[in-house]
């Protein structure tokens, strides 16, 4: 696969998953095999044969554990960054992408992948929000997953699409869907559409200049979704992909996002399946 230039893929690794305990007691959750190999060697498999070559990971809890496993993947540059606090995903990302400024020794102009981890996507799946980056010329790539089942919004962000959007293409790389909002975590009554965002996202530098509006949540967090409503707020190019094509409800979510206990063994079954 041809390398994609000027392009960084950040990966979330500092969390202590306790809804993973007692596993995550003993073992932070990317380390958590999947079919004989570690969630976090999966996605960077996953990127390396999707062409991407260049991750920033972020770790916090049991880091050295991590970073063993991290450094066993070759033929691929990694840097490592240290979130010292566990302050929510937005300052995650800038830690990321301070700890990628530093290792630039020219004013090269980069991208950002964001992948948490507790979900693995193939590079077919990556590969559609690439290219609906490319072709669309969007700020910021969302990827989507469709659901009717209102449980799932206790778990993922709920977006908004324009009206000028065909939900027909809801998979297509050239258009995809125009975002106009997003809520975390809706109550049934603030549902606004079918749709829900991943924790997997692709955006430009203009992320910088939003990480910084950020304020701490009512969580004690800063919120990455806050950072994307005031870039949707400025008249940004948000656009989102459907990249799971199953319908997705509150039995099956777990073969791709993984939250509880239960979810490994769905994980497991999906890729014993494929």
């Amino acid at each position: 696969m041809e390398l994609k230039p000027n392009l960084y893929v950040i990966i979330l690794a500092a969390g202590f998953a306790t809804r993973l305990r007692p596993i995550s007691n003993k073992i932070p959750k990317p380390l958590i095999e999947i079919n004989g190999k570690t969630i976090i060697s999966r996605i960077i498999s996953n990127f390396k044969e999707a062409g991407f070559n260049k991750f920033c990971v972020i770790v916090g809890y049991k880091k050295e554990l991590l970073i063993k496993e991290i450094l066993n993947n070759k033929n691929v540059e990694i840097l490592i960054a240290e979130q010292k606090e566990i302050s929510g995903m937005a300052n995650a990302i800038e830690v990321a992408i301070k700890r990628i400024n530093q290792n630039q020794s020219n004013e090269e102009i980069y991208n950002y992948f964001i992948t948490a981890t507790d979900i693995i996507f193939t590079k077919e799946e990556l590969l559609k929000m690439y290219n609906l980056f490319k072709n669309s010329h969007a700020d910021m790539i969302l990827s989507l997953m469709k659901s009717n089942d209102i449980n799932i919004a206790r778990g993922h962000g709920n977006v908004k699409i324009a009206e000028s959007s065909d939900l027909a293409m809801d998979l297509d790389c050239n258009q995809g869907l125009q975002i106009i909002d997003i809520i975390e975590k809706p109550k049934v009554h603030q549902i606004l559409s079918d749709y829900y965002s991943l924790p997997l996202y692709l955006v430009n530098q203009k992320i910088i200049k939003y990480l910084k509006t950020v304020r701490v949540s009512e969580r004690g967090e800063k919120e990455f979704q806050d950072a994307i409503k005031n870039a949707i707020a400025q008249g940004e190019n948000i656009r989102g992909i459907r990249i799971i094509k199953n319908l997705i409800t509150i039995s099956n979510i777990g073969k791709f996002h993984l939250t509880n206990l239960e979810d490994i063994i769905k994980m497991n079954n999906r890729f014993l399946n494929d």
